[in-house]
Formats: structure tokens, sequence, C-alpha cells
């Protein structure tokens, strides 16, 4: 979510912040010489991130840290940060909300829903022309588009779309995105222009009717979806616990306190349940 651009805010020590946002705009009018001037008031509204506990916990045998080299503890820190910052991804994605848990851009209420120009019982085809419906439904909303987030796959399905060459439906004309210019070395991944964070913390498990490996694609302006950190990622060690004393073994355990809210909903798009396979 941060390489898509969402704005990271440090949480207050309670824990809990407010953060303000517009929900209408004010309004002009055209008035006569010494008219007086309508009084019009912007509506306005907050969004409340509230810390939420993400948890990993490692039980590691205390052969590993006596024999090993001292990076067998780092490597267990490593491991964790990227299990803790893959879960927080995942979350942002589909996260169900509550108490507990963040609620995912792709479960939030007013999230612009366009569906494939192909639908099928079993899922829905990719097609090229959707990118820009996706597009225009966040432009629409008065927000600007920064980019897409989906599964690598899907943007190499993409990429493989064809033009018609000399019949309708043959699909053996030119390549309907620039696929030189847009998958080469050191070139970030664009579709209709707009880069696309590749995340395979997307579903690929999304059903429709008889298919259970569909995948979705979700875009907008990332820069309003808020990730609310409280600190940085505890650590703790321990060698006394239920059975970590008898069996001669050391607990690490990682939490992550952060939550992640959208300041304007109608600023993201997502279209679900496309095929990827052949």
């Amino acid at each position: 979510l941060v390489n898509a651009g969402a704005r990271t805010v440090p949480l207050p020590p309670q824990g809990r912040l407010k953060y303000p946002r517009q929900t209408a705009a004010s309004n002009t009018y055209w008035i006569g010489e010494s008219s007086p001037i309508p009084d019009s008031n912007i509506g306005t509204g907050e969004v409340t991130l509230q810390a939420k506990k993400l948890a990993v916990r490692i039980i590691a045998p205390n052969e590993l840290i006596r024999f090993a080299s001292p990076a067998a503890e780092a490597l267990m820190r490593d491991d964790m940060t990227k299990s803790l910052a893959l879960g927080l991804d995942l979350a942002g994605l589909e996260g169900a909300g509550g108490d507990n848990r963040p609620r995912g851009i792709t479960q939030t209420q007013n999230i612009n829903l366009v569906a494939s120009s192909t639908t099928g019982a079993n899922g829905d085809q990719i097609k090229a022309q959707d990118i820009y419906r996706m597009v225009a439904a966040v432009e629409e909303s008065n927000a600007e588009f920064e980019g897409f987030i989906m599964r690598p796959k899907t943007l190499y399905k993409y990429y493989q779309l064809r033009a018609d060459a000399v019949s309708q439906g043959d699909a053996a004309g030119p390549f309907v995105f620039n696929l030189i210019r847009e998958a080469g070395d050191g070139i970030q991944a664009t579709l209709a222009g707009f880069p696309v964070t590749k995340s395979t913390q997307v579903s690929q498990v999304r059903s429709k009717g008889t298919a259970s490996n569909l995948t979705y694609i979700v875009g907008g302006m990332w820069s309003d979806l808020l990730i609310g950190m409280f600190g940085a990622i505890e650590f703790a060690a321990t060698t006394m616990g239920d059975t970590s004393f008898t069996q001669d073994q050391t607990w690490v355990r990682g939490i992550l306190s952060a939550d992640i809210a959208a300041r304007h909903e109608a600023a993201f798009v997502w279209m679900d349940n496309l095929i990827t396979v052949p």
C-alpha cells in the first residue's frame, strides 16, 4: 500500500486519531451590484484511526540461538517484520473491519464498483477498455486517479491482450498496451499510463458460480488512503513460559499497532471476479 502511494500518519500516545475530511464543497452565486453574498458552508467530517493489534510469534529451539551465528535472531526478526507488513497490506485490501482489524478498501461501503465489459456465470473476462472505465469512475468522483494494485499475473494478462487483425475476435493484431515500453527492465509497470503495484496479497480465490480461482483489481487516489501507525514494531523474547522452559525454547513475539481508513471513499474503484487463467 505504501508503494502504491498510501499516506502514513503517526498515531498519538492514546492510539486514536481523528483526521478531518471534506464531505461537501462550498457553493458560488452570481450576484448583482451591492448585493449580499449568500452564506455557503463546506461539509466536513472525520476519519477515525484506532490502533489495532497485528501479532506474530515464533517458537525456536535454543540450539538455534546457541550454536547458530548471531544472524539467527536477525533472521527471525526480519521474517516477522515481512510477515507483519504483508498482514497489514492484506487487511488494507480485504480486511472485514471491526474492533480488532482494519476495514480494507474493497470492503468500504462507498467505493466505486466497475463490472467487466464481458461478464460470465463463472467469472468475468479481462478487457482492455475496462481499465479506462475504472479511471473514469474515480475522476467522475472528483478525485485524481493515481494507480492500480493487482496480482502480477493479472498485469501480464493485460499485457497479452491484442487487437483484432483480420476478422472480429481473432486477437492477432498489435498488442493493446505497449508491451516493450511498459514491461521493460527498470521501467515501472504501467497500464494506460498509470503505475501498477503488483502484490500477491490480492486474492486469487474469489468465487462466482462454480469458479473459485478469480481475482480483482483495485485502483484510485492512494494518497487518500491513511495508514495510522502507533510507534514501531515491538519485539520481545522469552524463555520462560508454559512449555518454553521445559523444552528449552525461545519464544519471539512481534506486535504491530496500526489502522487503515480512506479519507474519500469514492476516490477508489474495484473490479471483482476476474478470470486470469487461459
